[in-house]
């Protein structure tokens, strides 16, 4: 050590003989301000979250599959519950927990969107894709119009029973032979929603059947939310031009849905009806008047009018028929568990009694198999997206002004820290105190999304899925056709739907 030490000294003292004092001095200054500046860059140097490598222009889309749900779920137990991928060219980070998702979208500077979410519609998707100020004034418009006009209270339990009831006795006319009920349930379920918006119910003929199915479904494979069109926005619209993507097919469908949709206000803005007006369009038509006549210049236009009933409808009836369509598959996959979910409802209601919004607390097991039918199948895997609008932390990571946020979705309901065996079908876990009561607010439950930006009709979606449910199951054992069982796949859109099947609803004794 003495050594080293009279060696430096002997250095410096060369230099000193060489250079001369002042010279010395300003190089120690020198030096002085170098590492100033190179503790400052290291202080501030943002502790971004961990990623995987990136192949140039595609980033890791390759890797992540038909399911790219399950492979991000990957990804978070490699590089945990908050790490950032190149989805194309786009930089997103990816929240694998539930602790982060609560976090981040907790925060009120994660309610955007990004732009490019939902820009394939025409007219846009109203409060669901707008941002800033103009999201609260739709958001909260379309939530208080829809309780005007009664929808989740007692003349909403009212008009679905009687819709429920028109579905059932359409499935009675297969008398046991199967069929494809999706369809059937997509227009019985559009039609509650439907007679709201538009002041009518439509006609469940096979055509207007076929019409609605196939536009619901065609905007949910568009709104894919890991995908061609969302990471490379502009080459997706090229190819939709040429008709060269099955995306062109989808965007037709878009189009003939908003035709059908400006075609309805046309007919409301000859006949509307400006005092106690009894559906949404008159609503939106009196809104619109009021602020121009007071020159508000606000958000109440035509195009959102357009775009809050293409999301009130879309919104309403394919989560709901999604749901309900996944959940008859596992009853027919699981004739035990069914026959339970039968004997709950005899005692509770009989083969005759009306289902109530109050009964689901008479019906702890039931209500549990529609909960855990939404974990088990996540039919909203990925997280419609989010982005940044200023700097902000999640987690102790930097997550930079104008990222965009995804959360995992399906990843929250397959954690293993919070449901054990996730890939099982387990009812039980939902219930408490002996099966007599039903935990409603689990941890890492998010069927509905979370946050500020959560989605405003969930009691309206939940109450649609118990009554179907109930009365389904009130009057029909569930099975598929002979000789099969049903298949647990899936195509991903925005919601996460059923292959195609067919099931046999056969008359209880």
């Amino acid at each position: 050590m003495a050594a080293m030490a009279d060696m430096v000294y002997g250095w410096f003292t060369a230099v000193q003989n060489q250079l001369g004092i002042s010279v010395l001095k300003e190089i120690i200054v020198c030096i002085a301000i170098l590492l100033v500046v190179f503790w400052k860059r290291r202080k501030n140097r943002k502790h971004l979250p961990p990623r995987p490598f990136k192949i140039p222009i595609v980033g890791h889309l390759p890797f992540l599959g038909k399911e790219p749900f399950r492979g991000l779920h990957k990804l978070t137990k490699k590089y945990g519950n908050v790490y950032g991928v190149y989805l194309g060219r786009n930089y997103c980070v990816i929240l694998g927990d539930y602790k982060a998702v609560k976090e981040a979208f907790s925060k009120s500077t994660t309610t955007d969107r990004p732009d490019v979410a939902f820009d394939y519609v025409p007219d846009g998707v109203g409060f669901s894709s707008v941002n800033g100020q103009e999201w609260v004034e739709q958001r909260q418009y379309c939530v208080r119009a829809m309780k005007h006009l009664g929808i989740g209270r007692d003349s909403w339990e009212t008009h679905i029973q009687t819709e429920v009831e028109e579905f059932v006795k359409k499935v009675s006319m297969y008398d046991g032979r199967p069929f494809d009920f999706s369809k059937l349930l997509t227009a019985s379920i559009a039609n509650n929603i439907g007679s709201y918006v538009f002041g009518n119910r439509l006609p469940m003929t096979k055509g207007n059947i076929e019409f609605l199915n196939t536009c619901v479904d065609s905007i949910s494979q568009f709104s894919a939310q890991v995908g061609l069109r969302i990471s490379f926005p502009f080459l997706a619209d090229i190819l939709i031009a040429l008709g060269l993507t099955k995306y062109a097919t989808y965007k037709k469908h878009i189009q003939q849905f908003n035709k059908f949709v400006r075609e309805q206000v046309e007919i409301h803005k000859k006949n509307t009806v400006e005092e106690n007006p009894n559906n949404f369009i008159d609503g939106y038509l009196k809104k619109i008047k009021e602020n121009q006549e007071q020159n508000l210049g606000n958000s109440f236009n035509y195009t959102n009018m357009y775009g809050n009933i293409q999301a009130i409808f879309v919104g309403a009836s394919d989560t709901t028929k999604t749901s309900l369509s996944w959940l008859l598959l596992a009853m027919a996959s699981d004739i035990e568990l069914q026959k339970r979910v039968h004997e709950e409802i005899d005692v509770v209601l009989g083969s005759e009694g009306n289902i109530q919004w109050s009964d689901r607390h008479s019906l702890p097991y039931t209500y549990a198999v529609i909960m855990e039918g939404q974990r088990w199948m996540t039919i909203a895997p990925i997280n419609t997206s989010r982005i940044a609008m200023e700097d902000i932390k999640i987690c102790g990571y930097d997550v930079s002004k104008g990222t965009i946020i995804l959360a995992n979705n399906w990843g929250l309901h397959n954690d293993t820290k919070y449901w054990e065996h996730p890939e099982k079908f387990q009812p039980e876990r939902f219930l408490l105190e002996d099966g007599k009561k039903v935990n409603m607010k689990p941890e890492s439950y998010v069927p509905f999304s979370y946050g500020k930006r959560n989605c405003p009709g969930e009691v309206i979606a939940m109450m649609e899925m118990l009554f179907y449910f109930v009365a389904l199951m009130q009057k029909f054992t569930v099975l598929p056709p002979k000789g099969k069982l049903p298949r647990m796949e899936g195509t991903l859109g925005l919601t996460y739907h059923p292959v195609p099947q067919e099931l046999r609803f056969v008359r209880r004794e």
